[in-house]
């Protein structure tokens, strides 16, 4: 297996871009070749191009809904059926416990690959305002699990 992972963000605030770029500098760290994605850049189809290894970094807007550069990307993945049955990934959630869809948007986004065939390799991770010390806390679990896949 090639060692390629796909890093995707979604944000609004620039906190899941920031913790996507840790997870970058981690896995490098680890001898896997990574590339970073905006969610606003990125189509459906392009997740099996990329790579067949993801990591997703998404932050809740409002009441569970996605960041604006992502809102494209999951209209398009939510009415799409793209091939990503040979896909692995993982995600990561930025959220605020205050509102009642908490994570909201880092659930559908992982609940839609499940529906469309991916495998997720970890479970996902959720953070509530102390982000930085969540992903701090997930992160060894993140790169145990991904190293398992090489």
């Amino acid at each position: 297996m090639s060692k390629n992972l796909a890093i995707y963000y979604g944000t609004m605030t620039g906190n899941a871009e920031l913790l996507a770029q840790r997870a970058q500098d981690a896995a490098t760290g680890a001898g896997w070749s990574v590339q970073l994605h905006n969610l606003a850049d990125t189509k459906p189809d392009d997740l099996t191009a990329n790579a067949q290894t993801a990591l997703f970094v998404v932050s809740t807007w409002g009441d569970g809904e996605p960041p604006a550069d992502a809102e494209d990307f999951f209209a398009a993945l939510s009415s799409e059926t793209p091939s990503v049955g040979s896909l692995r990934y993982t995600v990561f959630g930025l959220g605020d416990s205050d509102y009642e869809q908490f994570n909201g948007f880092a659930k559908h986004l992982d609940a839609r690959l499940a529906e469309l065939g991916a495998h997720t390799f970890l479970a996902r991770g959720e953070a509530d305002r102390d982000f930085e010390e969540a992903f701090a806390a997930w992160e060894p679990s993140f790169l145990e699990a991904l190293n398992g896949l090489a």
